[in-house]
């Protein structure tokens, strides 16, 4: 038996796509398992011990149907579910099954700021599309295969940012997230700044280049137990850390999913979206941190360039001393166990 799964992106998205692969790999004897995904998410499935091949999306969306056409699947799994997949699965004429976005359910949400979604996490609706195979949850949660290099001795001599990992990593640190794709998700840089001062230990501060910029461009200037490292390290490079971090403060971003496939503790900080959608923390001790009250949330799907109504309270108003005392007590029961 052959089966192909569609996810092209997120980043976050393709993590919580694992716990699919490893129920199917696991309960369906002889199963080949292919992935179609985009060259920017192979890293993250390369090690995947479930998965025996990966396929990228190419330019010409032709080139891929072909490809894919000389494998002759006996299913398809699409949990994108977009105009591309549909086109894909129409082309391969084989059994599909299909995930079933909320969106509309979203949309109803958004608009009326009463909640009309499921209230299930995406990875329980991701396996739900697999009911017809006879294929269960099996309790589980995310995985991140790293290589071997990533691990030990060997990545603890590796140089990040001019520095050793094992310096880096000499005491308990706390990894702060400030980056997501869009702006209304992200910690704002002012608020940035107290919550790490406010942090007793080590912090690892990620994000990308262009968070790097930014905090730049803002004149941010941290105090001393911070280590920035937005835009220098790689994907696999930033999950590692993370496995060996003590506790994970993030936004509705892909890096509240790495911790989650590490089962570190996250404190996930929501702005314009809300837990509600499924994309909170799956199977791993979370604290979900909103403002209570505001009439304004969520105001989009996925977040924006800017807020609606240009006070970003949802953000502004948090209680960055709380988020950060929840990190500290972490760290202190972890450093007493």
């Amino acid at each position: 038996m052959k089966i192909l799964i569609i996810r092209f992106s997120s980043i976050g998205d393709i993590v919580l796509t694992t716990p699919v692969v490893r129920c199917i790999k696991q309960q369906l004897p002889d199963c080949q398992v292919h992935y179609l995904t985009k060259s920017g998410s192979v890293e993250l499935l390369l090690n995947n011990a479930n998965i025996d091949k990966i396929i990228t999306l190419d330019e010409k969306l032709r080139d891929t149907i072909a490809e894919l056409k000389s494998e002759h699947y006996d299913y398809v799994v699409d949990l994108h579910n977009n105009h591309r997949s549909r086109l894909i699965r129409m082309a391969l004429r084989a059994k599909t099954y299909v995930y079933r976005k909320e969106n509309f359910h979203k949309w109803l949400t958004i608009i009326t700021k009463h909640n009309f979604m499921s209230g299930r996490n995406v990875v329980d609706r991701y396996m739900q599309t697999l009911h017809p195979l006879g294929v269960v949850a099996d309790g589980g949660g995310l995985q991140i295969f790293l290589s071997d290099d990533l691990s030990g001795d060997a990545f603890r001599q590796r140089v990040i940012n001019n520095k050793k990992v094992a310096e880096i990593t000499n005491c308990p640190y706390v990894v702060v997230a400030c980056g997501a794709q869009h702006a209304t998700k992200r910690i704002p840089d002012d608020k940035l700044l107290v919550l790490c001062s406010l942090i007793k230990s080590q912090v690892l501060l990620f994000g990308d280049k262009s968070d790097r910029k930014r905090l730049r461009d803002f004149g941010a200037s941290f105090s001393k137990n911070v280590i920035n490292l937005c835009g220098k390290t790689s994907l696999s490079e930033s999950a590692a850390l993370i496995r060996d971090a003590v506790a994970v403060i993030t936004p509705d971003s892909s890096m509240m999913h790495f911790a989650a496939a590490f089962g570190r503790p996250v404190i996930a900080v929501w702005g314009a979206t809300v837990p509600q959608f499924g994309f909170s923390a799956y199977a791993t001790p979370h604290a979900d941190c909103q403002v209570d009250g505001l009439l304004c949330r969520p105001c989009s799907r996925m977040g924006s360039k800017r807020c609606p109504l240009g006070h970003f309270k949802c953000m502004h108003q948090q209680s960055w001393q709380r988020i950060a005392e929840a990190a500290n007590a972490i760290v202190e029961k972890n450093s007493a166990e």
